[in-house]
């Protein structure tokens, strides 16, 4: 779309706001979404723009009743039990109304919060690792995650809007064919109300970049002090006294932000109470005119009535109004983020590549002459790189720390383009696979191990539906958690963590890994991909790991991250990373006769694992 930045989607602040536009494209959805909803603003509008001349027309009606030389209370008594009937039975109504209605604009907004889940689970990876996308797209993001702003504020503005526009303008005819000079006035003031409110909004907007960044800022100290986790490294290193002066430095940063956009608000809203004064004395002065020069009580009560009404109806509908034009600039940011091309379309209609692979067939992954630097870098990772993992084949990836051992698994699997250079997966290039496909023949352990508050069956399927429970016990087994999971009181039903469940379970770092690789166990794909995955472990859990390797890997084809190069012995081929990219490619007897990188490593760890025996000797 014209004036989106593909790479961060972020609103230029010169791009026009097409208002209507964007109102037409909610008004689409939500009819799309409920058609009911625009029944219920049909009824809301009628019910509730009548409701308000009851009370207009009340004092006129009471007061020629008692000013009647013959009234009698019982003509009184009957003029307000119809008044309170009618407004009784609109107010009813109304209400009634409104609260079937606002369930619905707020399932309306859920699904807009689906969109937004499905379109971050589906754009490109990278998008995931870039500090400034988030920042850039928070206004965007948050529109759809409260009730009372973005897309659900303003479409219960637009809902409200209906009977106060009613209201209004049934009120702007009657108190024009009084005095033209009255209306002008209140127009005036509901006008510079407009202009005031979209004046700060504007000067808001264009500064929501410094607010995003101070609360990303401020938010990242809010979660550390919240944050159990970090508990003990805060209270044995004193980190409280620099969290606390950093948390303070953020605070005023935020407050000087803010500070900005108030002073702004003021002064425009000076404008505002000018216009105020100048419209209600305007009113007052031409009513007192006219009832000194013949207009009754009566109807002076009802017209100041009704030029009260219409006061706060204007003031109310321009409320709104500015409101729903404010927010819709951030609904609008998310429609250009919904529809913004971030690597979610591109393969979409490349499913049928995926066929030329057979559903259960090895994979082979070939590098051709690949380079690759992240977005934003000019520093390549790899530069020409060229080797291939066969199909079957069991390859180890070593060496140093920052070699791009893990890029290179994240370029294998799709969550990284390639910068130069292709990436070939059974002869199909890799950027012809729908991503969806793609990452469905892969079971990966990456060393962030995120476990899920739901249960152990849930965390390790992948789902809440069709759960296949003898397979969860197999790949359990396998992976030494069996018994573990045995001694739980609802066994593989038990819910994980204490966010949701206060009897959830909170397995140790070591544990937490074998549930990973359990959850890679039973996606079953054609492709293993371990990325350090028993860093967490300790030596007897590890050999175990060792010892299964082969069982967990039978048939397929898998590759093997780790520092500890004791793993290797378990895979046919080694590849030895160093700063420079691919250093030494073969198997373990084939580097340790070379003698170079890959042996000179292994012998210093072989050293230090000799030593570790003979002190525990």
């Amino acid at each position: 779309m014209e004036g989106v930045s593909m790479e961060g989607v972020s609103m230029e602040e010169n791009i026009k706001y097409p208002v209507w536009q964007t109102l037409k494209k909610m008004l689409k959805y939500c009819f799309k979404a409920d058609k009911n909803i625009y029944l219920y603003f049909v009824i809301f509008t009628i019910t509730g723009g009548l409701y308000p001349f009851l009370g207009v027309l009340l004092p006129k009606y009471l007061l020629n009743a008692i000013s009647k030389p013959d009234g009698e209370m019982k003509d009184i008594l009957t003029i307000v039990l119809i008044f309170l009937a009618l407004m009784a039975f609109f107010g009813f109504i109304r209400t009634f109304i409104r609260a079937l209605a606002y369930p619905r604009i707020s399932y309306v907004r859920l699904q807009y919060l689906g969109k937004t889940f499905d379109k971050m689970v589906s754009i490109d990876y990278k998008y995931m690792e870039d500090a400034n996308f988030l920042e850039d797209n928070s206004r965007a993001l948050d529109s759809t995650n409260s009730n009372d702003n973005g897309v659900e504020g303003v479409y219960s503005r637009l809902f409200d809007a209906g009977p106060v526009a009613l209201t209004a303008l049934g009120l702007i005819l009657f108190i024009g064919r009084l005095n033209i000079w009255i209306l002008l006035g209140l127009l005036l003031n509901v006008t510079a109300g407009i202009w005031v409110k979209r004046s700060a909004s504007k000067f808001l907007y264009k500064r929501k970049q410094d607010v995003a960044h101070a609360e990303r800022r401020m938010r990242y100290y809010y979660n550390t002090t919240h944050d159990f986790g970090y508990g003990k490294d805060i209270r044995l290193y004193r980190f409280q006294d620099r969290i606390d002066q950093n948390y303070n430095g953020e605070i005023k940063g935020y407050v000087k932000v803010q500070r900005r956009i108030k002073n702004q608000e003021y002064f425009i809203g000076l404008l505002e109470i000018l216009s105020f004064f100048i419209s209600n004395g305007l009113t007052y002065a031409i009513l007192v005119y006219k009832t000194v020069n013949g207009m009754s009580i009566a109807d002076f009560s009802m017209y100041i009535t009704a030029v009260t009404t219409l006061t706060v109806m204007l003031a109310t509908l321009a409320e709104q109004f500015s409101f729903i034009l404010n927010e819709g600039q951030y609904v609008y940011d998310y429609f250009q983020f919904i529809d913004a091309d971030m690597g979610d379309k591109e393969h979409q209609d490349k499913s049928e590549k995926v066929k030329s692979i057979k559903e259960r067939e090895t994979l082979e992954i070939v590098f051709d002459n690949v380079s690759f630097c992240y977005p934003g870098t000019d520093k390549y990772i790899f530069k020409n790189l060229n080797f291939t993992i066969h199909k079957g084949e069991k390859l180890a990836i070593v060496g140093i720390n920052g070699a791009g051992k893990s890029t290179l698994v994240k370029l294998m699997m799709g969550l990284f383009d390639v910068t130069e250079g292709e990436i070939r997966i059974n002869g199909i290039p890799i950027g012809e696979f729908n991503k969806k496909e793609l990452y469905a023949m892969f079971s990966a352990v990456f060393q962030e191990i995120n476990v899920l508050a739901y249960t152990v069956k849930e965390n390790i399927a992948c789902s809440s539906i069709d759960i296949n429970e003898e397979k969860v016990t197999n790949a359990l087994e396998k992976v030494g958690l069996k018994n573990k999971i045995n001694t739980l009181p609802k066994g593989i039903n038990q819910t994980m963590l204490k966010v949701i469940e206060e009897d959830g379970v909170e397995f140790s770092g070591g544990e937490s890994q074998k549930l990973a690789i359990a959850r890679a166990l039973y996606k079953d794909a054609r492709m293993v991909v371990m990325d350090e995955p028993t860093a967490a472990l300790d030596a007897l859990a590890e050999a175990e790991i060792y010892e299964s390797f082969s069982d967990l890997v039978e048939g397929k084809t898998a590759v093997y991250i780790s520092h500890r190069l004791a793993s290797t012995k378990f895979c046919d081929r080694i590849a030895f990373f160093d700063g420079d990219g691919l250093r030494e490619y073969g198997s373990h007897e084939e580097l340790m006769d070379a003698k170079g990188a890959y042996y000179n490593m292994f012998m210093i760890q072989g050293k230090y694992y000799n030593e570790e025996v003979a002190v525990s000797e």
